[in-house]
């Protein structure tokens, strides 16, 4: 389980003493247990708190990188590549458009009004993508 994964990776970081790690990994374990104090939430709804704590630093980073503060950005980014170490693999630019390409010959869409229900679609059948490479791919294929 996904919970117990990440509570024994705290005990690694805390015995190998990496605090970068332990910070972030404390932070997830909080952010589960604030929605279920012992953490017994099905692995789907753990994934989804981690996506929104990702996307929250992803958030962060924009901003600090945007003001200059390249050394902080630097450190949200290291934040994000252990975050994401806990997240399904997202799927390749490739195999999404492969992805997007069969449910549009299949349902046979043709316009961009068309969009909403490919993007329903899609995620319906992989929950492993990323939102705004899918729009970008959907628009080139509609329009």
């Amino acid at each position: 389980m996904l919970y117990q994964k990440i509570s024994d990776d705290i005990k690694q970081s805390m015995k190998e003493k990496n605090t970068a790690r332990l910070e972030v990994l404390r932070m997830i374990k909080s952010k589960i247990m604030t929605v279920d104090a012992r953490g017994e939430l099905s692995e789907e709804d753990i994934i989804k708190i981690i996506k929104s704590y990702q996307k929250s630093l992803k958030d962060a980073m924009e901003q600090t990188t945007a003001l200059g503060r390249n050394e902080e950005a630097k450190t949200l980014s290291e934040e994000i590549r252990i975050v994401d170490e806990y997240l399904p693999k997202m799927l390749s630019e490739e195999e999404l458009k492969k992805l997007i390409t069969a449910i549009i010959n299949q349902n046979g869409y043709t316009s961009s009004s068309d969009f909403g229900k490919v993007m329903k679609e899609l995620k319906t059948k992989n929950s492993n993508i990323d939102g705004n490479t899918a729009r970008t791919i959907i628009n080139e294929i509609l329009t």
